[in-house]
């Protein structure tokens, strides 16, 4: 089999800042290099929650996966603290779970789907996805529907719009009469603004650097679009601001809570992948601050009944894990057997030639003693391999 490695730093051991420094800026760019250091074939999962490289090949290990993020993420934290390393039939199973949502903070959401199905389209557009990945990938992707489409594991699952409705109302104790300002109309700030009650004494208005994506989302949630210029005094009188943005610089600072009134206090609530949030603002009286990893723990908390949908998918799982595999096994030994026709071949026809040159024969004659060596090598190498191995190889999808 392939040797297949997966280096993983997810929210399971690494806090949001240690995830934000080693984030890949330019993912394309990163596989192309990852190609020239040796990886045959190699792919990179990359959310709010995780950042994991999948390399296929036997010139690149552990080691030189750790280096290679290292130097190209620009990250000072230590890896061996946060990483996670799988190998071979590991590698593949931890893609299944991934994609199946049981690695997710909340278990089986359907986003982390969509974000795998991304992560091989962008490897495979960018001719890094070959044979192998192009088997795991549509394995992974075919079990994640499968076990969503079998268990209750999605069914009323705890979304990130859920889990922020609640941290919301366990800070404000009701949305009655409440104001709430969501900044970023993306695809997270859109999930945000479709899970708070659309009817009701509530307030909702949208800020985004473009207007129009603003005033589209606020349209389609009953809320107000706001202009970002307007964003301070819009603040200043909401009661909780949920910062949902993909910018790479700090959306809000101390600052900008200067038009506060000292006596109120405002929940903001950062989800934005880097952080858009300045972490100076905790230390003001007038509010309060829950990043990432504050929402991962209420999650969590939510997740406690959900076992028994895991153990299913995990079952579930197994029989299509075992056929992916059993192809990259078959893809080995296709291999090893073209190689090996290859050799005999050109040592059956150097053969052919000297016998050929020992006699008069007709063209027919010819024909049989070619057809009759040709059928006779390799009824020789077949039974070495195993005929049924060689009818399936690494093209054959999932």
């Amino acid at each position: 089999m392939p040797q297949i490695l997966c280096l993983s730093i997810s929210h399971k051991k690494a806090p949001v800042r240690v995830l934000e420094s080693f984030a890949i800026k330019d993912i394309v760019s990163f596989l192309a290099r990852l190609k020239e250091l040796g990886a045959e074939e190699c792919a990179v999962i990359q959310t709010c929650h995780r950042v994991e490289i999948y390399s296929v090949g036997s010139c690149i290990g552990h080691s030189e996966l750790k280096e290679f993020l290292v130097s190209n993420s620009g990250s000072c934290c230590p890896i061996d603290i946060y990483e996670e390393f799988y190998e071979g039939e590991e590698a593949v199973r931890h893609l299944f779970y991934l994609a199946s949502g049981l690695e997710s903070v909340i278990l089986g959401e359907n986003e982390v789907l969509h974000q795998v199905e991304e992560a091989f389209r962008l490897a495979s557009g960018s001719g890094c996805a070959g044979k192998v990945l192009g088997i795991i990938f549509r394995g992974a992707i075919n079990a994640g529907r499968m076990v969503r489409r079998k268990t209750s594991i999605s069914k009323g699952s705890v979304s990130l719009g859920n889990v922020v409705l609640k941290a919301i109302l366990l800070e404000l104790g009701t949305l009655e009469g409440k104001k709430i300002v969501i900044i970023g109309a993306g695809k997270i700030g859109c999930l945000i603004a479709k899970s708070l009650p659309r009817k009701g004494p509530i307030t909702v208005f949208i800020a985004n650097r473009t207007y129009s994506r603003a005033e589209k989302l606020a349209v389609s949630v009953g809320g107000r679009a706001v202009r970002f210029e307007s964003l301070r005094e819009t603040i200043a009188g909401a009661d909780a601001v949920v910062c949902a943005t993909s910018s790479p610089h700090l959306v809000l600072r101390p600052s900008d809570l200067d038009q506060l009134d000292s006596r109120k206090r405002i929940l903001i609530i950062d989800v934005s992948n880097p952080r858009g949030v300045d972490e100076r603002i905790r230390d003001l009286g007038c509010a309060k601050l829950i990043d990432l990893d504050e929402l991962i723990r209420i999650a969590r908390e939510n997740m406690k009944n959900r076992e028994e949908a895991m153990i299913k998918a995990k079952e579930l799982i197994e029989p299509s894990l075992a056929l992916v595999m059993h192809r990259l096994q078959a893809g080995e030994q296709k291999k090893k057997f073209e190689e090996v026709m290859r050799w005999a071949e050109e040592r059956r026809r150097k053969a052919l030639e000297l016998a050929l040159k020992k006699g008069r024969f007709s063209e027919e004659q010819t024909k049989v003693i070619s057809d009759f060596s040709y059928i006779l090598m390799r009824d020789l190498i077949v039974p070495l391999f195993g005929e049924s191995d060689l009818q399936e190889g690494p093209t054959g999808g999932c």
